[in-house]
C-alpha cells in the first residue's frame, strides 16, 4: 500500500512538472490546450494551475484583441483565459568561470537580465575561490536590491567534466581541480540551492529557455571558444551522459599526427587544431618564425596574439591568418557534418567569436555541407547566434530555472 501511495505522489509530481514546462514553453496558453497537449484530464490541469497561481508563479491573462478565433469575420464567444509565468515572481543567479574570469548574471524567470558583472581571477586554490565567489554573490545581490527570498537558486557553469547529478566537478579544464563538490560547497557558503553543470551545456540550456524562440525538442549546440563542445538537448532534456563528458567533441581526434592538445594531452584532437587557443598558438608560432603578417602591426604583443587581433588581421585579408583560419574552420565544418550525420538533429546552433565573421561562416557551411549525407543538406538548419561572453553565466541562470522552478514542485 505504501508503494502505491508513493507511486501516486510521483505521478502527481511528474504531472506538475510537465504542466509547468508546457506553460513555460508555449505560454500564453489555455488550460484546455495544456490538457490536449499532455493528454491529461481538465480537472488535473485546473488543480495544478490553481496551485501555481496561489504560489504566485503563474497568472491569468485574456486573449489579446484580434487573436480570438473568427467565424465569418466575427469573434465567437468570450475571450479565452490564458496562463503564463510571472517573470518577476522569482529570480535566479548564474555564475560562470572560465578563461574570462568569473561572470555573474541575475535574471528573472524569462531570462531578462537584471545585472551582469565580470571579475578577474588569479586564485588557484579551490577553497579560496569558493570563498571569493560567495563574497561576490553577496555583494552582487546587494547591488541588485532583489530580496534574497525571491532568489530561487544558483546555477554554476564550469569548463571541464562536470557531474551535474552529484554537483561535482570531476576534472576542471582550466584550474585542474578534481572531484570537488562545488554545488554543496557554494550552497553552504551562500545559503542558496545550487546546481553545477558544464558551461557549454549551460549555454545550450540558456538557448532553450531564454532565446525567445520556440526551439525543437532536440537540437545540438556547437560551442566554439578556447575549448570546443557540442552539447545536446534531446526531447527537452539536456544530455549529460553517464560519465559527465557528453558533448566533448573537442577531444575527438581529427589528425593523429597533429599537435598535442594542451587540455587532454592527446595528439591531434579537434581542440588542438581548431579552438581559439589553437589558432592563437599557430599564429604565435608563425610570428616567432618570422613569417610576414599584419599581426606584427595589429597585436599589442605579436608573440602572444589575441583572437580579436587575429580576426582583425583576417578582415584585412592577411595571408597567414586567412590560411590558418581556413584550415581550423574546415576541421570544424567536418566535425559539424559528423555530428549531424550521427545525431540527425533538425537544428544546430553555432556559437563562437570566430563565427561572427561572414567568411568563417561561409567556410564552415561549405565544409559541413560537402561532408553531409546528401538528404540532410536541406533538412538541417544551422543557425549562428551573436557572440556574448555572458552566455555561460546566463545559461547557468537558466540551469537554476530548469532545476528549481520547472522540474521541481516547490
Amino acid at each position: 500500500m505504501a508503494r502505491t501511495g508513493s507511486s501516486l505522489e510521483r505521478l502527481k509530481s511528474q504531472n506538475t512538472e510537465y504542466i509547468k514546462e508546457i506553460i513555460y514553453k508555449y505560454a500564453p496558453i489555455s488550460r484546455s490546450e495544456i490538457a490536449e497537449m499532455l493528454q491529461l484530464t481538465p480537472p488535473t490541469i485546473t488543480t495544478n494551475v490553481a496551485a501555481l497561481i496561489q504560489k504566485g508563479l503563474v497568472y491569468e491573462c485574456e486573449t489579446a484583441p484580434g487573436q480570438e478565433k473568427l467565424h465569418g469575420g466575427h469573434a465567437l464567444g468570450r475571450r479565452r483565459i490564458l496562463v503564463d509565468f510571472v517573470p518577476d515572481a522569482r529570480y535566479t543567479l548564474g555564475v560562470a568561470q572560465g578563461y574570462f574570469g568569473t561572470l555573474l548574471c541575475l535574471v528573472d524567470l524569462r531570462g531578462n537580465v537584471v545585472l551582469e558583472r565580470q571579475y578577474e581571477d588569479d586564485i588557484d586554490d579551490y577553497e579560496q575561490m569558493m570563498d571569493a565567489i560567495a563574497e561576490r554573490v553577496e555583494a552582487f545581490l546587494e547591488e541588485t536590491q532583489v530580496p534574497r527570498e525571491k532568489i530561487a537558486g544558483l546555477g554554476i557553469g564550469l569548463p571541464g567534466f562536470v557531474d551535474g547529478h552529484r554537483g561535482v566537478l570531476r576534472y576542471g579544464a582550466i584550474k585542474k581541480w578534481k572531484d570537488k563538490p562545488v554545488a554543496e560547497d557554494l550552497r553552504r557558503r551562500t545559503g542558496f540551492s545550487c546546481r553545477v553543470e558544464n558551461s557549454a551545456r549551460c549555454c545550450a540550456l540558456g538557448e532553450e529557455l531564454f532565446s525567445g524562440k520556440l526551439r525543437p525538442e532536440t537540437f545540438a549546440y556547437f560551442f566554439i571558444s578556447r575549448g570546443l563542445a557540442c552539447p545536446l538537448v534531446i526531447r527537452s532534456r539536456l544530455h549529460a551522459g553517464e560519465m559527465a563528458g557528453a558533448g566533448e567533441v573537442g577531444h575527438m581526434v581529427v589528425d593523429p599526427s597533429g599537435p598535442v592538445c594542451p587540455t587532454c594531452g592527446n595528439r591531434g584532437c579537434l581542440e588542438g587544431v581548431s579552438s581559439e587557443l589553437a589558432i592563437c598558438n599557430r599564429c604565435a608560432q608563425a610570428m616567432q618564425a618570422g613569417v610576414p603578417s599584419l599581426l606584427g602591426a595589429v597585436c599589442a604583443d605579436p608573440l602572444h596574439p589575441q583572437i580579436e587581433e587575429i580576426l582583425q588581421a583576417q578582415r584585412s585579408s592577411d595571408r597567414l591568418v586567412c590560411s590558418i583560419m581556413e584550415e581550423a574552420v574546415t576541421y570544424l565544418g567536418i566535425m559539424l557534418s559528423n555530428i549531424i550525420n550521427f545525431i540527425n538533429p533538425s537544428l544546430v546552433i553555432v556559437d563562437g567569436r570566430i563565427m561572427q565573421e561572414e567568411e568563417n561562416r561561409r567556410l564552415l557551411l561549405q565544409a559541413a555541407h560537402s561532408h553531409l549525407f546528401s538528404i540532410q543538406v536541406e533538412e538541417v538548419e544551422i543557425e549562428f547566434v551573436p557572440y556574448n561572453q555572458f552566455r555561460p553565466a546566463r545559461g547557468a541562470a537558466a540551469l537554476a530555472v530548469k532545476k528549481f522552478i520547472l522540474q521541481k514542485d516547490r
